[in-house]
């Protein structure tokens, strides 16, 4: 590999399972970057990215999720290996299209391929760390920029789980749970990003799903793990878990956000459509820096 490399000489390999949106998305993404790739439909994340590196060209690629809607800006960019470990998973930011947010979940990704091959995560994790994400065993650089939105209320049950997901992620130190009376050793960034989940989203459609998740996936990972949080890997069984726990949304969200602030003191507030839209107008905008320009 070349000491530089053009983005836009990069294969792309669009990752789709059950999204409602992925055929929009992928319409989209085909209209931006007509040489891309597609695996749809493979179970299990580990899985679909091995399948998704098998059929990459390039020694190293650019997943896309099936909820995401990437920046053409991106293509422009190249990339200076003496700038980054490129035998690492590139992890750009996504801005979330529900709270806000601007941070390395659901963005674009870039995997060097024998290291995507050789990785053993989520389904075919064989360490703790690695059941439910590649971040905590997989060499990874986690890169300042945003280059794409992560759309993710194509339906309550795709706003649930994501929700859910990041509650989950969010109430452990690398894959495994916190315990309740070590709840303020969190680090302040997860602190801030668990918190503005659980918080922001009214103002959006099908929003306060996203929100009831993650309040949810903290409660049964923090205060009340009845659950297997490695369920969280097994999209089809959230759907199912969707279907079978969720009633009055609003009854709900006040009976987990209660619990959450009595039990771990969490600074999450109740926030009508109209105090949302506030927060959201007020936070200061993510400014882009370099391309491989880390987060910190």
């Amino acid at each position: 590999m070349a000491d530089r490399t053009r983005v836009s000489d990069l294969d792309f390999v669009y990752i789709s399972f059950k999204e409602p949106n992925k055929e929009q998305n992928w319409a989209d993404l085909k209209n931006k970057v007509p040489w891309a790739k597609r695996v749809d439909g493979v179970v299990g994340f580990d899985n679909a990215h091995k399948a998704a590196a098998d059929i990459s060209e390039t020694d190293f690629f650019i997943s896309v999720d099936g909820d995401n809607i990437i920046d053409e800006r991106f293509l422009l960019e190249t990339l200076d290996w003496s700038m980054t470990d490129r035998n690492a998973v590139h992890r750009w930011r996504a801005r979330n299209n529900v709270n806000g947010l601007v941070y390395g979940n659901g963005g674009l990704v870039g995997w060097p391929k024998e290291t995507c091959l050789s990785m053993r995560t989520h389904e075919n994790a064989e360490t703790e760390e690695n059941q439910i994400d590649f971040c905590w065993g997989v060499p990874h650089e986690n890169l300042h920029n945003c280059y794409s939105d992560t759309v993710i209320n194509g339906s309550p049950e795709q706003c649930f789980v994501a929700g859910y997901r990041e509650g989950v992620k969010m109430s452990t130190e690398k894959g495994i749970p916190l315990k309740a009376n070590k709840f303020n050793t969190m680090w302040p960034g997860n602190l801030q990003t668990l918190s503005t989940w659980c918080t922001i989203g009214a103002d959006i459609d099908l929003g306060k799903y996203a929100m009831l998740g993650a309040r949810m996936g903290c409660y049964h990972t923090i205060i009340e793990p009845d659950n297997d949080i490695n369920m969280v890997r097994d999209l089809d069984h959230m759907i199912d878990y969707f279907y079978g726990t969720i009633n009055d949304i609003d009854e709900q969200l006040l009976l987990y956000g209660n619990s959450l602030r009595q039990q771990l003191d969490m600074p999450i507030a109740e926030m009508d459509e109209h105090e949302s839209r506030f927060y959201r107008f007020v936070r200061p905008p993510h400014i882009n820096k370099g391309v491989q320009d880390r987060e910190h």
